[in-house]
């Protein structure tokens, strides 16, 4: 794009908070770019997949990064919490030209974990809140089904009935079924780029320009 030509930029009267929920660091970038938020929140980079999402929801976080249950992973590029299933690509530092190493994880867990807790609070307020929250899973091995989006969505509610929101299922590909997708749920697409982690910025910005408000709001009016 140039700058006579600029990217359509998302509605920001559709929602008060975009806020990403995995499945690896491309949707962080995307949603960062795109609202220009910068505001950390506890999905953000992380690699996990969807079953991971559901259990760190169901159980509001308290297993994450527990001692004793995180390893080197991926042949020493990043850590595993075996206790949720996350992989931890940036969070951990090795020594340099180094991979990582069990002495580097339990040597900076605490700090790390530290951090998580308070991302986790940070979640917390949030559904607490009166804030229209937008979450976008990026489904991006096409690997879910509507049903499993209506999982998704009755896990979000399930802490905090009254937590305002909506979700965004965005895939590679169309998906073969949308009829048990709920109220509240939209879906679209967005291209791999190969080569490109970022993914594609044209994608990501015709998707949020093109977001309904009467799929994400249905009982009201944005």
């Amino acid at each position: 794009m140039t700058p006579e030509n600029p990217a359509p930029r998302p509605q920001p009267s559709l929602y008060d908070v975009c806020v990403g929920l995995g499945y690896h660091c491309e949707s962080t970038h995307q949603i960062r770019r795109i609202t220009g938020d910068e505001r950390a929140h506890f999905f953000d980079w992380l690699d996990l997949d969807f079953e991971s999402v559901l259990d760190l929801l169901d159980t509001d976080f308290r297993n994450v990064l527990l001692p004793g249950l995180s390893e080197p992973f991926s042949d020493g590029q990043c850590a595993h919490d075996r206790g949720t299933g996350i992989r931890f690509f940036h969070e951990f530092r090795p020594a340099a030209g180094e991979p990582l190493t069990l002495a580097d994880i339990e040597h900076q867990l605490p700090s790390v974990r530290a951090k998580f807790l308070h991302l986790a609070e940070r979640w917390r307020a949030l559904n607490r809140s009166s804030s229209r929250v937008l979450y976008v899973h990026h489904d991006a091995f096409d690997e879910l089904t509507d049903a499993d989006l209506g999982r998704l969505r009755k896990q979000l509610a399930h802490r905090h009935p009254d937590h305002r929101f909506a979700v965004l299922w965005l895939r590679r590909t169309p998906p073969a079924s949308v009829t048990a997708l709920p109220p509240g749920v939209a879906w679209d697409t967005v291209p791999e780029v190969p080569g490109r982690w970022e993914g594609s910025d044209e994608a990501w910005d015709r998707v949020f320009a093109a977001l309904d408000p009467h799929t994400l709001w249905p009982a009201t009016t944005a």
